[in-house]
């Protein structure tokens, strides 16, 4: 079919389906969408009619609605960076662009990592829940299910090397009917057909050790035994800091503003910090990375923003030790989202979520009432059925809410390629969940696509091993003694809640990758993180983030950007 009506067809598709008029054209198998619709939610449906055609492979959404969020580059704030030169440019310092950064690490290779950030993993990373999926949950065929698949078994290797804390504590599906148990061997069914492990089926004895206090009426059940929970703050940290030990270069606070090819290869990319000159770029630039390849002039594709609120309950309602589900609500997948789920933390902490909202604003993370009452509406019968012997999960036992939003494309499925347009340039673009199962497998496609086209030689020392910090709340009585009597700091313990010291915090700040923040702290330590939400310990972290990283006390941010915890003194000291 000619592009011309193919264009035609998708417009009087969009038009039939919301009754709003639609400028559609089609160029290189790329639908572009222009015109002004009433509503964003039409302007979603738009952009998926499109992309639903075979013969389409992006969708570039131009459409004007109310609530419209433009974006607009940041400005340059300095010349730092200015001729720094690397063989590779990373955009972006999430799981997908450090895992990227660790694994390219390999060659010989100068690599830089720009982060927006004052932090690593500020937007889709820290924002996620931590689980490690297995790949039942993604639609067969698609990138997004390969890169699942083969990431998932990659993790207790990744994790070991890193140090970080990984459980595959499995997702349980259970029967709490009898015609609800004939359909148990189709979740069995599934999960081969899918490329995961064979799945144990289990009867009520083996469920009471798995999962304790389920309901009598509960005989029958699936453990899909590979779904995993990750520590995600510890994660980027630790891809981060053992990407740095092999020679990569991370630099916060530095956005991409710019991309400059020649001759249809990519030469340098600008930022708020001066120019850098590179051969190869690497666009994981996550919610911006339409942004990015539009700058690069391979722009083919659009991320419409979609949102996820979740809560997260105090450590002392453990209602679930694995990822807990009946087959009614394992069966309530909508078209573009998982649906979310009852899903325990390696920290002990019991999650519900996330949500799904298509929203305007890239940047949004605000929590709502409703959103919250979205999710304790969902799951919260769910599990009181399943486990009746524990007290509802209301409002009373969360600690705290967070949301953050998911790149999706149009297409809904990831992008990783090199560009077809602009030599240089490779796409590890609309990652979204199953992103964090996917990192590793991602990792090893952009290096697959690197080493194809360029040939860098591998070094004869690489180290993947990286040692996690000591957390204080971790360690035997004699353990502790033995720490506080080389520095006495550790003996000074900040926050009550999670047991995290005065020496911990130190270390955080001082680190590799330095804590400057509130939250950087806590990310590190869970300084802050426990039931008073650092009612208690936040003005000694800043004390500490103050004396130690030679900021002024007005000056430390909660969260970087102007989120100032004090504006001036009050009194003399």
């Amino acid at each position: 079919m000619d592009e011309a009506r193919l264009a035609r067809e998708i417009k009087g598709e969009i038009e039939e389906a919301t009754g709003e008029k639609a400028t559609v054209g089609v160029r290189d198998s790329v639908a572009i969408l222009s015109g002004r619709f009433s509503s964003l939610q039409n302007v979603v449906e738009a952009g998926h009619i499109a992309a639903r055609s075979g013969q389409i492979r992006g969708v570039v959404e131009e459409i004007n609605y109310p609530g419209k969020v433009p974006v607009l580059l940041p400005q340059k704030v300095s010349g730092e960076l200015e001729g720094r030169s690397f063989d590779v440019v990373i955009v972006g310092g999430g799981v997908i662009g450090l895992s990227i950064a660790r694994e390219l690490s390999r060659f010989n290779l100068s690599i830089a990592v720009l982060e927006r950030h004052d932090d690593l993993g500020m937007d889709q990373t820290a924002h996620s829940n931590a689980m490690v999926h297995p790949a039942v949950v993604t639609e067969h065929g698609t990138l997004k299910w390969e890169m699942n698949y083969r990431g998932n078994p990659m993790w207790d290797e990744v994790a070991a090397d890193l140090d970080v804390d990984f459980k595959r504590i499995g997702t349980l599906i259970v029967a709490e009917k009898p015609e609800e148990e004939l359909l148990l061997p189709l979740v069995t069914e599934a999960a081969l057909k899918q490329n995961d492990p064979m799945p144990r089926e289990l009867e009520r004895a083996e469920l009471d050790e798995i999962e304790p206090g389920l309901a009598p009426n509960v005989r029958k059940g699936v453990l899909i035994w590979n779904a995993g929970i990750i520590s995600v703050f510890d994660l980027v940290l630790a891809y981060a800091e053992n990407a740095m030990s092999n020679g990569v270069h991370l630099f916060l606070n530095t956005s991409a503003t710019g991309v400059s090819t020649e001759n249809g290869r990519v030469r340098a990319v600008d930022t708020t910090r001066g120019t850098i000159r590179t051969r190869i770029l690497v666009n994981a630039a996550g919610l911006y990375s339409d942004v990015i390849a539009a700058l690069a002039g391979d722009r083919f594709f659009t991320i419409h923003p979609r949102k996820g609120e979740t809560v997260i309950f105090d450590k002392t309602y453990q209602a679930a030790r694995t990822v807990l589900a009946s087959v009614s609500m394992a069966a309530e997948r909508s078209q573009y989202t998982k649906g979310g789920g009852i899903i325990p933390t390696v920290d002990g902490n019991l999650q519900f979520g996330p949500t799904a909202k298509e929203v305007c604003d890239r940047e949004d993370v605000a929590t709502t009432p409703e959103g919250i009452q979205a999710l304790l509406d969902r799951f919260g019968p769910v599990l009181q059925r399943l486990k009746p012997g524990y007290d509802p999960p209301d409002r009373g036992r969360i600690i705290t809410q967070f949301a953050g939003c998911r790149a999706a494309t149009y297409k809904e499925d990831f992008i990783i390629e090199p560009s077809r347009r602009v030599r240089g340039l490779v796409h590890a673009a609309g990652i979204q969940s199953p992103g964090l199962a996917s990192a590793p497998a991602i990792a090893e496609r952009v290096r697959e696509i690197i080493v194809e086209e360029w040939r860098p030689a591998e070094k004869t020392l690489f180290e993947p091993k990286r040692k996690q910090p000591e957390h204080f709340r971790e360690l035997t009585a004699r353990e502790r003694a033995e720490l506080v009597r080389g520095n006495p700091l550790y003996g000074h313990i900040v926050c009550r809640c999670e047991q995290a010291s005065e020496g911990e915090i130190v270390n955080a700040v001082q680190g590799r990758v330095p804590a400057t923040s509130i939250d950087a702290v806590k990310r590190r330590t869970r300084a802050g993180m426990g039931r008073c939400q650092g009612g208690f310990c936040m003005p000694r972290v800043l004390e500490i983030i103050s004396r130690e990283a030679g900021i002024n006390r007005e000056r430390v941010t909660k969260c970087g950007g102007e989120s100032f915890i004090l504006k001036q003194k009050t009194r003399e000291d």
